[in-house]
């Protein structure tokens, strides 16, 4: 079975879902021993600010074997203080491929028509791939859904004037400041949101920004491209008591901002999942804090001017949905093909074998050529048969029973 298990934004807020974040090295770790036990061959998990999910294939256990292995694995691992199955949704077979579609083509994103999920998904089946999880099935899988996410973009547009959660970050900061060009802006963070947000800052003209990361070059870099400034990051705290506004955008498994440290208003917007801003701080007089789930409301605007496309998105997965499917049918009826095809070949052969005796070479041509007339017709009559019985492969209990009449 192909099966997915995971919690998004819609099913589970901030709280929940920071708990089950997982970098890259977690990912590879978990998604190994995950595939080292016996119920689970194939996995891929993509874990960003707004999901976590496991995709994967499971051989010789049902379903719900399958998601309680997976959701054992995944306490254990993180260690989450809380973990009610309300949060998370189940998908398998024809739903969990659908929902893997719909996710890269950004229909099940905050921001409808976003582009960020398509990198994510491909740094995820790197990692996948990296890691030794994806088998051919999978990997087919993921390369037909972003190729489906393409086509989507293509033609429906879905992605011409969608922002990303970067900028609704920086519409916030428009509300809460009118004069957003002449404030002080601290980023933290030069991945790939953090350039998202400096970029969207820097169309609204915004010329006071510092950017921030560990790693100096790359906030450099950065800063460069946008006639930015950058300070280093043993400097964080005093940078944060200058400025007016602070976004932080990067990957951490502990809060790194506790105090504001200034005596005016404030703006901290965090797009960490998990949060990379202690939840306390909103607590504190002249600091707004907004994180991920707070966006939400400037991102329903735009919504609803890309409704109109979901309907023809959805017309290209369902085709691409079943084109694969219709793959993977056929992939899974191949051997019990091939097994038929065999078996009636020995039979064909072994009854040609008893006429040779006391036979012409005139008449032996004869019987080859009958023999072979109907077994092909009883191979074709057979092979229609079963793709019948088993909805061309989807039904697996009638190709076992091929496999157990046709084997040697």
């Amino acid at each position: 079975m192909i099966g997915i298990i995971g919690l998004s934004h819609k099913s589970a807020p901030v709280n929940i879902r920071e708990q089950f974040a997982l970098s890259n090295e977690r990912n590879k770790e978990l998604a190994k021993t995950i595939c080292q036990g016996k119920n689970i061959d194939s996995m891929l998990i993509l874990s960003t600010c707004n999901r976590t999910e496991f995709y994967f294939r499971a051989k010789g256990c049902s379903s719900e074997v399958a998601f309680m292995t997976i959701i054992k694995h995944l306490i254990v691992f993180t260690g989450a203080t809380e973990c009610k199955k309300d949060y998370f949704y189940t998908h398998e077979h024809k739903d969990a491929v659908n929902h893997l579609f719909r996710v890269i083509c950004s229909l099940e994103s905050m921001v409808l028509g976003e582009y960020q999920i398509v990198s994510q998904v491909k740094s995820a089946f790197q990692l996948a791939e990296e890691n030794d999880t994806l088998d051919t099935v999978m990997k087919r899988m993921f390369h037909k859904a972003l190729e489906t996410g393409k086509i989507v973009r293509t033609e429906t547009q879905m992605s011409t004037g969608a922002f990303s959660v970067s900028y609704a970050a920086v519409e916030k900061c428009v509300s809460v400041f009118y004069n957003l060009s002449q404030k002080n802006i601290l980023l933290i963070g030069a991945g790939e949101t953090g350039e998202l947000v400096v970029r969207s800052l820097h169309k609204k003209g915004c010329e006071n920004i510092t950017i921030i990361n560990r790693t100096k070059s790359k906030a450099e870099e950065l800063a460069s491209r946008y006639n930015a400034t950058t300070v280093d990051y043993a400097g964080m705290s005093n940078a944060i008591s200058q400025s007016d506004i602070v976004v932080s955008a990067v990957s951490s498994d502990n809060a790194i901002i506790d105090t504001a440290g200034a005596d005016k208003p404030q703006l901290f917007i965090d797009l960490g999942v998990p949060r990379n801003i202690n939840p306390k701080l909103g607590e504190q007089e002249n600091v707004t804090l907004v994180n991920v789930d707070d966006l939400q409301e400037v991102v329903a605007g735009n919504q609803e001017k890309k409704q109109n496309l979901v309907a023809t998105a959805e017309e290209i997965i369902d085709e691409k949905v079943s084109e694969f499917l219709d793959w993977l049918s056929g992939r899974n009826l191949s051997p019990a093909i091939q097994k038929i095809i065999h078996a009636v070949h020995i039979t064909q052969q072994e009854q040609i074998d008893v006429f040779k005796k006391n036979r012409s070479d005139e008449e032996l041509d004869q019987i080859k050529e009958y023999s072979q007339h109907y077994s092909e017709k009883l191979v074709n009559n057979m092979i229609k048969n079963l793709k019948k019985l088993s909805d061309n492969g989807r039904h697996s209990d009638y190709i076992k029973v091929v496999n157990e009449l046709f084997s040697e």
